[in-house]
């Protein structure tokens, strides 16, 4: 028998067959498609919230600490290695410390020393000589009062080998010290920057009367941010400035905040690490350094 041709828009059976199953095909290929992205994207949502939640690594850096994070830290971590600090003449130390969980350094010092004569290698001589951890702490707690902890390291109170210590933050990320910057004859990138905070060490080392800013005592770090560090021979007794002519001009958020500083805020942050007649000195030296820069310029034109 003879077959007649199809007719267009006519399909065999097995044609129409395929083509069902072609679409099937397809269908199930798109949907298993839509599967494994689901399934991709519910692994990826888990995985988040599992780093969000996960236990940062020992020796890891989880980002930025907060003030409170520092001082907590320093207070209650455990300490894992002790190895001498490396600088200095007090015999201070490096310590690691873990709560854990995260790992960082401190710097310990238990220096408490009196001497009714200091001869320093100038040939200067000072009566009534003291040496002490307390006022590492004490330059830490004035200089949170002043918001002035982007400078001076977290430092606080804690027992060391059954003797009281000063336990300071270990600054990150330091390239060198004073002492190196000038011998490397190296020069910030920034100058008003860098200008800006030498005025501000210059002031506070007039207002806590401090006897020991030596150039390895600044740190500076890798984006030439400065930091003022051991301020164990601070704050003696004297209502005069040490150097009056180092104080020259401020920031204007600085003069605000010396001027804002209350003796009871001073007795009730430091009290513990001062005696009476070394806050008496300290706040007759925040007088005259506020009466100085405002005879000199109007806060505006502080830069």
């Amino acid at each position: 028998m003879r077959r007649l041709p199809l007719q267009a828009g006519h399909r065999t059976a097995s044609q129409s067959l395929s083509g069902r199953f072609a679409t099937v095909a397809v269908r199930v290929h798109t949907l298993l498609r839509m599967l494994v992205k689901r399934r991709n994207f519910l692994l990826f949502a888990v995985a988040l919230a599992a780093a969000a939640q996960a236990p940062r690594p020992l020796g890891g850096s989880p980002g930025p600490w907060s003030t409170q994070e520092e001082e907590s830290f320093l207070i209650s971590a455990q300490i894992e290695t002790v190895e001498p600090a490396g600088k200095g003449v007090t015999h201070s130390l490096k310590a690691l410390l873990s709560d854990g969980i995260r790992q960082h350094s401190a710097h310990i010092q238990t220096v408490d020393l009196y001497l009714p004569e200091f001869r320093g290698r100038d040939g200067s001589v000072e009566t009534n000589f003291r040496d002490s951890w307390k006022f590492n702490v004490a330059a830490y707690r004035l200089a949170r009062l002043l918001h002035l902890t982007n400078m001076v390291p977290v430092c606080v109170e804690r027992p060391f080998q059954g003797k009281p210590a000063a336990f300071s933050w270990w600054v990150d990320n330091v390239g060198m010290d004073e002492r190196e910057r000038l011998a490397r004859h190296l020069h910030p990138p920034d100058i008003p920057r860098w200008n800006r905070q030498m005025d501000i060490i210059r002031t506070f080392d007039q207002l806590i009367y401090n006897m020991d800013r030596s150039q390895e005592n600044l740190l500076i770090t890798t984006d030439w941010d400065v930091w003022m560090i051991d301020h164990t021979r601070a704050f003696r007794d004297s209502h005069e400035l040490r150097n009056a002519d180092a104080v020259t001009k401020c920031p204007p958020e600085l003069l605000r905040s010396l001027k804002a500083l209350r003796r009871r805020d001073v007795e009730q942050q430091m009290g513990d690490l001062l005696t009476p007649a070394e806050i008496d000195g300290l706040m007759a030296r925040r007088d005259r350094i506020v009466a100085k820069l405002e005879a000199q310029a109007p806060p505006s034109m502080m830069q």
